[in-house]
């Protein structure tokens, strides 16, 4: 569902957050993405939007704390991205977010925002589905601890690595856990679980509660 147009947005953060990627998951192409918050002498440039996304690459450290505190909460939505790297289950990232939220004064969803730019972009295949159903024997984890684990499967290894190049390691993982509970799951489905598993959709519901329009009843 489209943003109104007359809503300005910036993303923001620090060198290597994500922001241009997430932007791409939300489908934000118009949103302005500003300078590394980071950059030594970065002149200075004003956040004034409408909505602020500020895009923390997992840790939050002391430039991150200076500029939320001074950012509005009404207009500011901090993204937790890279998720999958924060703990071993995305329960850990959740309660991450919420102990960010109380610490600082902004709503924080935790999200892998390639994943969510992929599932965009990008069909879950009967290749990539038959290499996915072939793997489901091999012990989860440790196959799904690393890229070299997973590709370490003989005669699958270059099929695996297209399927790390398409989907990375995190919805590799939620892709088998899905086919171990459901195997019968089709190509479609599956590309949904997949989207669901990124974690955008409650930043996306959110940015549309607060700025966009609502679909007739």
């Amino acid at each position: 569902m489209p943003i109104e147009r007359s809503v300005r947005i910036q993303v923001t953060g620090r060198a290597r957050a994500g922001k241009t990627t997430l932007r791409h998951a939300l489908s934000l192409l118009a949103a302005e993405e500003t300078p590394p918050l980071d950059r030594p002498g970065q002149p200075h440039f004003a956040l004034d939007a409408d909505l602020l996304l500020y895009v923390l690459p997992g840790a939050v450290n002391p430039v991150d704390r200076r500029m939320l505190a001074a950012l509005p909460p009404e207009r500011t939505l901090v993204i937790l991205n890279k998720a999958d790297s924060l703990g071993t289950r995305w329960s850990d990232a959740a309660l991450l977010a919420a102990r960010l939220e109380d610490e600082l004064g902004h709503r924080t969803f935790p999200v892998v925002a390639v994943l969510a730019a992929r599932t965009r972009t990008t069909t879950l295949t009967a290749a990539d589905l038959h290499t996915l159903r072939r793997q489901l024997p091999r012990p989860d984890p440790p196959a799904t601890l690393s890229h070299d684990l997973f590709t370490a499967a003989g005669p699958d290894s270059e099929a695996c690595q297209a399927l790390l190049d398409r989907w990375d390691l995190h919805g590799v993982s939620c892709a088998l856990t899905a086919l171990r509970h459901h195997p019968a799951l089709t190509e479609r489905a599956l590309g949904q679980i997949l989207h669901c598993a990124s974690g955008i959709d409650p930043l996306h519901t959110e940015i549309l509660r607060r700025y966009g329009t609502t679909p007739a009843a």
